[in-house]
């Protein structure tokens, strides 16, 4: 069963799609900046500033190039597809940016404990949070991006 926290995740998936299909070549652009951001993430340069600079930065380069005039289609296909790879990450990012720790026997616990009962219950019983999770904190380059190596969990009690 789906919990609010796939409900979130999924409405900024779709929210991105429809964005980027109505947007056109500047959510092509947006989209371009997020690749960007995955990139420089490598190097050390992450977080929300980065991104919302590159991704602002992206779009308004979009919007003032005198760019030629692209067919209809072609305009909705790059624009869905940089809505698509900014929807993707905003919804990973929703469903692995919980805190996790470390247990006595040197694992992860994903979810963390110490989120309050409603939250852990809505990431703990997601279907798709843990997997998500794993998928980001086994990708090295997913991870410097979501910013999860940065984390310092503690022991579990």
């Amino acid at each position: 069963m789906l919990t609010w926290v796939d409900l979130l995740a999924l409405f900024s998936l779709a929210l991105g799609l429809a964005l980027g299909h109505r947007g056109g070549v500047v959510m092509g652009f947006a989209g371009a900046g997020l690749l960007l951001y995955l990139l420089l993430a490598q190097f050390g340069l992450s977080g929300w500033g980065v991104a919302l600079a590159l991704g602002l930065g992206a779009g308004l380069l979009g919007k003032s190039l005198p760019l030629p005039h692209l067919s209809r289609a072609l305009e909705a296909t790059l624009g869905t597809l940089g809505g698509l790879l900014l929807g993707l990450l905003l919804a990973l990012s929703l469903w692995a940016g919980y805190p996790w720790e470390r247990t006595a026997a040197s694992t992860l616990r994903y979810p963390a404990t110490t989120l309050p009962t409603p939250v852990y219950q809505g990431v703990a019983q997601s279907p798709f949070a843990r997997e998500a999770f794993r998928l980001a904190w086994s990708t090295p380059w997913l991870r410097k991006a979501l910013s999860l190596e940065g984390q310092h969990p503690g022991k579990a009690k």
